[in-house]
């Protein structure tokens, strides 16, 4: 019986990780769409109409992205959350969902602005 339930726990979990890894690439295109965006539509040379240019950024961007930086968010998520868990277990456990949302959200926003960076640099070596 509890072999029973030991398989459908590890299945709810694979379950829930391939959602969370789903999430996690949506999220990496699309920051990769908004940073592409702005420097596509603000480099007046670069936005040629018959140019392989905006393949790159547009196809083979994204793909990228969501490979690279959408293991980046999932893995840094699991981490974040063991971490802080590991931490406040035993003194605050209240405070572990507030945190890992506050600290997940801070990286976000710091991994938006690397993703950021990164499409410069794609942008200036294209260039």
């Amino acid at each position: 019986m509890s072999n029973i339930k030991e398989r459908r726990q590890k299945a709810q979990q694979e379950i829930q990780d391939f959602k969370v890894r789903k999430n996690a690439r949506i999220i990496a295109v699309l920051f990769w769409f908004a940073s592409s965006m702005y420097i596509y539509s603000n480099d007046v040379g670069f936005a040629d109409v018959y140019s392989w240019k905006p393949f790159v950024f547009f196809i083979l961007g994204p793909i990228f992205s969501a490979i690279v930086f959408g293991n980046i968010i999932f893995y840094s998520q699991r981490l974040i959350e063991k971490v802080v868990i590991r931490i406040l277990e035993a003194s605050r456990p209240q405070l572990i969902p507030i945190l890992v949302i506050i600290i997940f959200f801070c990286f976000l926003i710091a991994l938006f602005l690397v993703i950021f960076e990164f499409a410069k640099i794609l942008q200036y070596l294209l260039h």
